[in-house]
């Protein structure tokens, strides 16, 4: 019946993927208000509340073939990782099973049906993908020790082994099921017992209408100019007859427009999380202001306003991007060694097989992954040029300046492929562009790494008072927060290794990496 109402409403010319969606955001609204009328003292009805929601939902817009393959495989991840929890074993194969499982369909999806669909049942799958693994990795951390666990793994760590109702419960939890964000389930558990900071949690109405007016702007946005300058026009003859300028700039517009309906989807599902309260996030010791971000895919002006492309990644898909850091990246580093380029590559990889196996996904990461290079040689050789008793210092605001642009036209030309998706395509739209960005980005790497550009360019910095060196990158960590002896903040660091602590403690990768760096 559902499905019949969404198909009459298709006939405006709004594709029903996107119309499914809608109902299954706007539908966790009035859940949220349900759910906050259920007591805390009966934590089972939730999560049977929450069962039942997603489950009418999904079985409703998609069918109950596909549930039962959810339910399948959570059961399937339950039983593995109670068996074999005590085994790094048990995580690894929690690992493959779910990206495996998602991979089939992304495959059937995206390669064999070929589906054009933006949003289909693979979507809450990938979100499943994130809740199992993650529940896989705290299981195993909860039978450790607290001394072979890092801060971040101790907090996140599940030592009491959950009955199925409540795994179920924070499987199918219905703020998020949709798109996510997916969220730990230490998280979960606090959040259902009503432990701190729950307790103590404001009125989430006010920040739960503001969340909900991002994604509304977001829309109007998207539905007055998303098909006025989509990416698909680029590979029109009509494009490739305009001057260059209007050709990069045209890509700028439509990588802006087409994040819109990002936008639109994650606030929308930030907002449901907020009102039932799961989004609470406690008070910040700066501002003592109430944080409402514990479940936040996006912030938008922190991406749209990222200096360089580490910000900008650590401000998109942000619980996405915690669990390859956390599940994939520090995972496939041995304890007591820096995480090394085959973790980073391994990282992109799994990132890559997550969203599916168009190909255009690719181009996309592989090129991504070029600029968070470059954009780490330009930090490490350039910024100091613009830091501290250098004279060039006062002109530190249009180094950053020009770091957005690059950073921002960067990403919005590097983002074409994943949504044009075929290989064609994409190589069409960056041939009408020179190759412009792959050019510069290989240009700089190049010069910098072979050509000798780092030691001029520090030899003209050292002139004009710029500082090099750990000895400068160390007084920095330690002025903002890391631990220090009185000769260096860690003992067993390299030179390398302390740079890596600077780019964390300027704010360039997520919190709980900053922890385990100044930690150490």
């Amino acid at each position: 019946m559902l499905n019949d109402y969404i198909e009459s409403l298709a006939r405006t010319g709004v594709p029903p993927d996107l119309l499914k969606a809608a109902v299954m955001l706007i539908a966790a609204f009035p859940a949220a208000i349900l759910y906050r009328l259920i007591p805390a003292s009966s934590p089972t009805a939730r999560h049977l509340f929450s069962i039942g929601v997603s489950g009418t939902l999904f079985c409703s817009l998609f069918n109950v073939s596909g549930f039962i393959q959810l339910v399948g495989e959570a059961l399937a991840i339950y039983v593995l990782t109670a068996t074999m929890r005590k085994s790094k074993w048990g995580p690894i194969l929690a690992f493959l099973g779910a990206m495996g499982q998602l991979s089939i369909n992304h495959i059937f999806g995206q390669l064999i049906n070929k589906s054009t669909a933006n949003f289909d049942h693979t979507a809450p799958m990938m979100v499943l993908a994130i809740k199992l693994t993650s529940f896989a990795w705290a299981a195993h951390d909860g039978t450790k020790p607290d001394k072979d666990l890092s801060a971040d793994q101790r907090s996140l760590a599940i030592r009491k082994f959950p009955g199925l109702i409540e795994y179920f419960g924070y499987v199918f939890f219905f703020g998020g099921f949709l798109v996510g964000p997916a969220f730990e389930f230490a998280d979960y558990r606090k959040f259902i017992t009503n432990e701190p900071p729950f307790d103590q949690m404001p009125s989430p109405a006010l920040p739960a209408l503001k969340t909900v007016a991002s994604a509304f702007v977001s829309l109007v946005v998207f539905f007055k100019f998303g098909n006025v300058f989509p990416y698909h026009y680029a590979l029109t003859p009509e494009y490739a007859k305009l001057a260059f300028p209007k050709r990069f700039l045209y890509l700028q517009l439509a990588g802006l427009l087409a994040r819109t309906k990002y936008y639109v989807a994650w606030k929308l599902s930030e907002a449901a999380c907020i009102l039932s309260g799961v989004g609470y996030n406690g008070i910040d010791p700066k501002t003592g202001k109430h944080l409402w971000n514990r479940v936040q895919n996006i912030a938008i002006l922190g991406f749209e306003l990222a200096p360089n492309s580490k910000v900008a990644l650590d401000n998109w898909n942000k619980n996405t991007g915690l669990w390859l850091r956390r599940y994939v990246y520090l995972r496939i580093t041995p304890a007591g060694t820096k995480p090394s380029g085959a973790a980073a590559v391994a990282t992109y990889l799994t990132s890559a097989f997550w969203h599916g196996f168009r190909p255009g996904f690719y181009l996309t990461f592989i090129s991504g992954s070029l600029l968070n290079v470059v954009a780490r040689t330009i930090r490490r050789n350039v910024r100091p040029l613009f830091l501290g008793a250098s004279r060039l210092a006062p002109l530190k605001p249009i180094y950053d300046v020009l770091g957005w642009a690059a950073t921002i036209g960067s990403i919005n030309y590097f983002a074409a492929p994943f949504v044009v998706h075929s290989v064609e395509s994409s190589l069409t739209i960056w041939k009408a562009n020179y190759y412009l960005v792959h050019v510069v980005l290989i240009a700089v790497e190049v010069g910098f790494t072979y050509l000798g550009f780092n030691r001029m360019l520090k030899k003209f910095g050292q002139s004009i008072g710029a500082q090099y060196g750990t000895q400068e990158i160390r007084s920095r960590v330690v002025s903002k927060g890391g631990r220090s002896n009185g000769t260096n903040v860690h003992s067993k660091s390299s030179d390398d290794e302390v740079k890596f602590m600077a780019d964390v403690v300027d704010g360039t990768a997520v919190p709980a990496m900053a922890k385990e760096a100044k930690e150490d």
